[in-house]
């Protein structure tokens, strides 16, 4: 081989290794993830608490603190989203100085190492402060916040129909993936709610758009409101649909990832029940046509950097 030829050549291999990296045993794409869905739902004579924060740190342990109403805790659920996750980390998680039994594998894979962690946490969670220690061995990641959802009940309150959805979808342009939906069966028309949403990942002006069926409730929800890269929102609504459709636009977002939606309204019924749902296992986590369009592209850009460098 010449000389010519050998400079040539040394781009096209630094390109074919960059676009080899995006899909290593561990890390690299790692599918569009699982849209939302709902993993418990009942009616309480109570409420659901829901709260979280303060969004991506490098603080390790990562600390929250809970502050949940006056009530008999009936059910509590934990949700950790990652940053840069592949399957070497381990994490611990602390609960009231209790430690968790957690999943060595994350519940919800989505994109480039975004992750998400849940853990039932019944029976470990009670009315007052609770604390929560998570300390993760992730270099160069870590926990973009911690959000607690507990159903509580307190005899003296009204009765409130809810339901807790939960997943882990990617809206990227990698994917091509611009739009995700999730669904609150048997939801109760003309009842006033409250409906809470998570999102990591979204960017303070790349603005995304959250719609009630065809009704925008939310504009730029993603963009580091409640910390870094980390959006807890709650919205006042009144339910119009028996089957209450909510969906996430990316818009210009380039990234952003759907984690938790909580409604919960008044009641038509005092009867109190629970009733708690499968947990769906991650799938599809195959490398789409559009992920390796995006790496070729990038692997074109450099090649064509260098011609005109040359030139």
């Amino acid at each position: 081989m010449n000389i010519k030829k050998s400079i040539i050549a040394i781009p096209v291999i630094i390109g074919i290794m960059l676009v080899l990296s995006m899909f290593p045993p561990t890390g690299g794409w790692q599918g569009d993830g699982t849209p939302l869905y709902t993993i418990a739902e009942g009616v309480v004579d109570g409420g659901v608490y829901v709260d979280g924060g303060h969004g991506y740190t490098y603080e390790n342990p990562y600390v929250a603190y809970f502050e949940v109403p006056e009530g008999a805790v009936n059910y509590a659920r934990l949700y950790i989203p990652v940053w840069n996750y592949d399957d070497s980390d381990t994490m611990e998680v602390t609960v009231n100085g209790n430690i968790m039994a957690i999943r060595e594998e994350p519940d919800y894979n989505s994109a480039w190492g975004v992750a998400g962690y849940c853990c039932n946490v019944t029976g470990l969670v009670h009315s007052g402060m609770n604390e929560v220690s998570v300390n993760s061995d992730n270099p160069g990641g870590g926990p973009y916040g911690v959000a607690l959802v507990a159903v509580y009940e307190y005899s003296s309150m009204p009765p409130v129909r809810f339901w807790i959805n939960e997943g882990n979808y990617a809206l990227a342009y990698t994917n091509r993936k611009d739009t995700t939906t999730t669904t609150f069966s048997n939801s109760i028309p003309g009842k006033n709610a409250t409906l809470h949403t998570l999102l990591v990942a979204g960017t303070e002006g790349e603005v995304d758009e959250l719609y009630l069926g065809s009704e925008l409730i939310g504009r730029d929800v993603g963009r580091s409101a409640t910390g870094k890269y980390f959006d807890l929102h709650s919205f006042e609504i009144t339910v119009k649909e028996p089957e209450t459709t909510l969906r996430f636009e990316r818009g210009d977002e380039g990234y952003i990832h759907p984690i938790i939606a909580v409604l919960v309204s008044g009641s038509d019924t005092d009867r109190e029940y629970m009733e708690i749902h499968e947990q769906r296992s991650v799938n599809g986590n195959s490398v789409p046509v559009s992920v390796i369009a995006v790496c070729l592209i990038t692997l074109a850009a450099i090649l064509l950097k260098f011609r005109r460098g040359r030139s």
